[in-house]
């Protein structure tokens, strides 16, 4: 899926997630931020049942919060994620030493 560089705004919807046969989510360089209330950046613990998901890139939009300690052991194809150029804060988990 690809919808770079639009003017994007809102939540980046859970419902991605449900996409079981996505490969690849690039949705940077927009004004997409993260669920109302939660802290965590939830969208990215929605993509467990993304199995076939091996690149995502959410850069240059307005997410923050931190980063779920549960990432890097959801799907065993994750190559590539760039999340940069947002407000995300806290520790990077260990589990993202698994990527590629």
């Amino acid at each position: 899926m690809i919808a770079r560089h639009n003017q994007f705004s809102g939540p980046i919807p859970l419902e991605l997630g449900s996409l079981a046969h996505l490969r690849h989510l690039y949705i940077y360089i927009n004004k997409l931020t993260n669920v109302p209330g939660n802290h965590e950046l939830s969208i990215l613990t929605s993509f467990t049942n993304c199995r076939l998901l091996d690149e995502v890139d959410l850069s240059h939009n307005l997410l923050s919060g931190i980063l779920p300690a549960s990432i890097g052991n959801q799907t065993t194809t994750l190559l590539k994620l760039d999340l940069s150029s947002n407000q995300i804060e806290g520790t990077i988990p260990l589990a993202l030493a698994n990527l590629t």
